[in-house]
């Protein structure tokens, strides 16, 4: 089936293209791109899309090549019925990168995305030269409880709805109303205002194909009891430079989650943003961009020699 054509993004210049690459299964993973110069590789967060990145690819672009992923399963990729585990994320990213012929990357991973991005790391370190996290999973067990509920062998369909109301356009049924009463908005600390940044980034979940890759996605990684999946003990390894950038309202992982990440890597680079919850590039746009630019030209990219990941 051909790719859909996307929407015009009215927020991008012109020189902000959208292309595919075709995995070696026939599965289109689709990506868009802007700009000159090291490449920055931008993550979303599970069930998101690239489109999670709008704000942040122009500025990135006056400066750097950037390539922001629909990871496989999301968005405007192809969403067969397959293995969407951290380690196949990771796999198909390296396949675009050797597709866009791009040797070494920084990956600015955004939740599950944080989670991929290290993964791709770890697997491949030759790759990545530095590394981002925004409000990253991976880095303790803490999570929302409506993405816990979401494991459960059959979910509620109020809890779906409840995880993407900004799509069905109705309030939060009683269940979920009552879950984020008590837990807070897993997303915004102001979620009134980005009702309409949800309900883009999610378009695509309205498919029965894109629900049933997210629970794929979620059930790989996190069980009832939170996050069943740990990269801290890998993160310690890490030789290139790390930016750790967390909101301190978020109600998905905690803010503890990134102190505690940032004990474990000591050398990394800690920015936490006030009054922000679990989409910093979407709630502190501005506060976002400038740490993310500051970081870049502060640092230069370090990618390691499997050998020598090895040895240690």
């Amino acid at each position: 089936m051909p790719p859909r054509t996307p929407r015009p993004n009215t927020t991008a210049p012109k020189t902000v293209v959208d292309d595919w690459v075709t995995m070696p299964t026939g599965a289109r993973v689709h990506y868009r791109r802007a700009g000159e110069g090291e490449p920055i590789l931008l993550l979303h967060g599970i069930a998101h899309s690239c489109r999670a990145w709008d704000r942040v690819i122009v500025p990135l672009a006056e400066r750097y090549d950037v390539i922001a992923v629909d990871l496989p399963g999301c968005g405007l990729s192809d969403k067969p019925d397959t293995d969407y585990s951290l380690g196949s994320q990771a796999v198909a990213l390296r396949f675009v990168l050797d597709e866009l012929g791009l040797d070494v990357v920084t990956a600015v991973g955004h939740s599950l995305g944080g989670g991929v991005a290290m993964t791709l790391s770890y697997h491949y370190p030759e790759r990545v030269g530095r590394l981002a996290l925004v409000s990253s999973g991976g880095l303790g067990k803490e999570l929302h409880p409506i993405f816990r509920m979401a494991t459960l062998p059959v979910v509620p369909e109020r809890v779906m709805r409840g995880l993407f109301h900004p799509l069905v356009r109705t309030p939060r049924n009683a269940l979920t109303s009552m879950i984020t009463g008590a837990t807070g908005d897993p997303f915004f600390f102001r979620p009134d205002g980005h009702q309409a940044d949800m309900a883009e980034i999610l378009e695509t979940m309205e498919q029965p194909e894109a629900q049933r890759a997210f629970l794929s996605m979620l059930r790989s990684a996190s069980s009832i009891a939170g996050q069943a999946v740990s990269a801290l003990d890998r993160l310690c390894l890490a030789q290139f430079p790390i930016l750790i950038m967390w909101g301190r309202e978020d109600n998905v992982f905690p803010v503890q989650h990134a102190y505690r990440a940032a004990e474990v890597v000591p050398q990394a680079k800690l920015v936490i943003i006030e009054e922000c919850g679990h989409f910093p590039q979407l709630e502190a746009t501005s506060t976002f961009n400038s740490e993310l630019l500051d970081w870049l030209s502060e640092t230069t990219p370090h990618p390691v020699d499997p050998r020598a990941l090895t040895a240690r």
